[in-house]
């Protein structure tokens, strides 16, 4: 798994590939935590590499955008595939992040 995260002036690009499960959750959330103090930003999670993710994965997304919305931040998810997709469906998490191509 790895992890990029790339910041400039109110935005936010973290870039994920590879298969976010868990053995990796703990450490790319560990990654993630660096953003928690953010207000204002557009946080893009790019998951166009992205091959799978189970429930610690998604803990790491639902915990970015539990702290990081009231500070006035947009969590978008771009390039998720059908797999990531049914998994945000099926899990209600469609209703907290904005998705894009």
């Amino acid at each position: 798994m790895k992890t990029t995260i790339e910041k400039s002036e109110g935005k936010v690009v973290v870039t994920l590939e590879g298969r976010l499960d868990s053995y990796v959750a703990d450490e790319v959330g560990t990654q993630i935590e660096t953003l928690y103090d953010l207000t204002d930003t557009e946080i893009t999670l790019d998951c166009t590499n992205l091959e799978y993710i189970t429930s610690n994965g998604l803990r790491v997304f639902f915990m970015l955008v539990r702290t990081t919305q009231p500070q006035g931040c947009n969590i978008i998810i771009k390039g998720a595939n059908k797999l990531l997709m049914d998994v945000f469906d099926s899990t209600g998490f469609t209703e907290f992040f904005t998705f894009i191509k």
